[in-house]
């Protein structure tokens, strides 16, 4: 039993450091959207969005930063704002290609502030902005 114990931390000591906050986001990630929204943010085709490679257009679009927050899955996520900003800010460039030079990282008074206003039509609000980004290409 012993030999067993004394394996398995020499394999942990030989897994690659990574730290905390490093992981952090990307397990919000994992265990609040990715649920719905897949692992690579792709969505389900009929039912939930892509986020893959679309949603930094939301950030080219007037109403479009703030929707990101507001959105129920946003706005209601088990999270303190910090983390969400966190969050959106490591989707952002993971998932849209876009790099935190490219825009203004969302900050955790930013969120605070966005999410005290409710959503109250997503559909339609998802609707106009998504027109947008057709009308500004």
């Amino acid at each position: 039993m012993a030999t067993v114990f004394r394996t398995l931390a020499l394999c942990l000591l030989c897994l690659p450091a990574v730290s905390a906050a490093a992981m952090e986001p990307r397990t919000n990630y994992m265990i609040n959207c990715q649920g719905c929204h897949l692992a690579d943010g792709r969505g389900k085709a009929g039912s939930v969005p892509s986020m893959k490679g679309e949603l930094h257009k939301f950030l080219t679009v007037p109403g479009g930063r703030e929707f990101l927050v507001q959105v129920p899955g946003s706005a209601n996520a088990p999270l303190n704002d910090a983390e969400l900003a966190e969050l959106l800010n490591w989707m952002l460039g993971s998932m849209s290609g876009t790099s935190s030079n490219s825009f203004s990282p969302y900050t955790e008074a930013e969120v605070k502030k966005l999410r005290a206003k409710v959503l109250v039509d997503v559909m339609k609000t998802r609707e106009r902005l998504v027109r947008q980004f057709a009308e500004n290409k």
